[in-house]
């Protein structure tokens, strides 16, 4: 989610090329580029939340990378933000539950968590390996706690959090206390779920 211009999205579709791909990306423009560069891909012209709808959306136009639903942190120095209407999707509406997801790519400046919550039962059904940004700059800014991701992802979802360093090396997954120490201090901003406790 949060396609953009397709650099990650290119990447999934050359490594799984019989895969079926779903791409969600709010911006008309882009969504449209998205469309004539992978034909075989179904693109959502939408933004991804915990429930279905219409928003308002922040469009960084000096820096698209950096739009989404709500004011983040931003790198760019005096972004450009026009704000525009766009339709609001959660994955468990637009994804059948005949489909099985393997993957599930998140970087939408801030709205991961929510994205997370609305796509509750096709995780629970699919258990899919995720990867997802989050830190004080985005998730942080829409009223997300580090401990409110810990404990979804944990004790609801029955998922791990590491870093895909740490995951390919078979380090122990992230505590509470790790996660959050790098949710306010960093240096990682982007995150590995994998389904590895019992989902209660």
């Amino acid at each position: 989610m949060g396609a953009h211009a397709g650099d990650v999205l290119g990447q999934m579709v050359n490594i799984a090329p019989r895969g079926k791909h779903y791409a969600f990306e709010p911006l008309p423009h882009l969504a449209q580029q998205l469309r004539e560069r992978f034909p075989k891909v179904i693109v959502h012209q939408a933004a991804v939340g915990d429930k279905s709808g219409e928003s308002e959306f922040l469009f960084v136009e000096n820096d698209p990378a950096y739009s989404g639903l709500r004011r983040r942190i931003y790198q760019t120095p005096d972004p450009k933000i026009t704000r525009i209407r766009v339709r609001v999707v959660t994955l468990d509406e637009i994804i059948p539950a005949s489909e099985s997801i393997a993957f599930i790519k998140l970087d939408i400046e801030g709205g991961e968590f929510h994205a997370i919550q609305g796509a509750i039962e096709t995780i629970r059904r699919c258990k899919p390996v995720m990867v997802f940004e989050s830190g004080s700059n985005s998730i942080g800014q829409y009223g997300v706690k580090p401990d409110d991701v810990y404990r979804f992802m944990a004790d609801t979802l029955g998922y791990d959090l590491s870093t895909m360093e740490r995951w390919l090396k078979k380090d122990p997954p992230y505590t509470r206390e790790e996660y959050e120490n790098q949710w306010n201090h960093g240096p990682e901003y982007y995150f590995i779920a994998t389904p590895t406790r019992k989902i209660r």
